[in-house]
């Protein structure tokens, strides 16, 4: 019977190996974009307008990295900026229809490479992987 440990180090190199493939989100799915530009539009499409320094922290970075992120998605007209009618000073950044419509590209595709990796496990293994990462999501959040 295995014990605990040969099975967590399994488990690490397990993680170790799809955590390097998972990282790289241009090589799976666009080249154009990194996984923070995909999570910046979601985030700003989700919420509709946000400062950069509430995007920075729905994503966990600094403010000056989701200035230089949101900078890209900017001027290639997937994000913009907009004044607040409320406090001219205040810029809030608003995702356009080409950021919409690229979203859309990129999460379509994003589902393709999902599926493609979750081939060969039943709809049970899959219910139970998404439990599992779940459980590991709320265990990293309390630390």
């Amino acid at each position: 019977m295995e014990t605990v440990n040969v099975v967590l180090e399994e488990l690490e190199e397990t993680s170790r190996r799809i955590m390097r493939r998972l990282v790289s989100y241009s090589k799976h799915v666009d080249r154009r974009f990194s996984g923070s530009q995909v999570s910046a539009l979601q985030t700003v499409e989700f919420y509709g307008s946000l400062k950069v320094s509430q995007l920075a922290e729905c994503l966990s970075l600094s403010s000056s990295a989701v200035t230089l992120l949101c900078d890209k998605l900017i001027h290639n007209g997937y994000l913009q900026r907009e004044r607040s009618f409320d406090d001219r000073r205040v810029v809030c950044l608003v995702i356009t229809e080409s950021g919409k419509e690229m979203l859309q590209q990129l999460l379509d595709k994003e589902k393709e490479v999902v599926c493609r990796w979750l081939t060969g496990l039943s709809a049970e293994e899959m219910r139970q992987f998404s439990t599992t990462l779940n459980r590991i999501t709320e265990n990293v959040k309390n630390l």
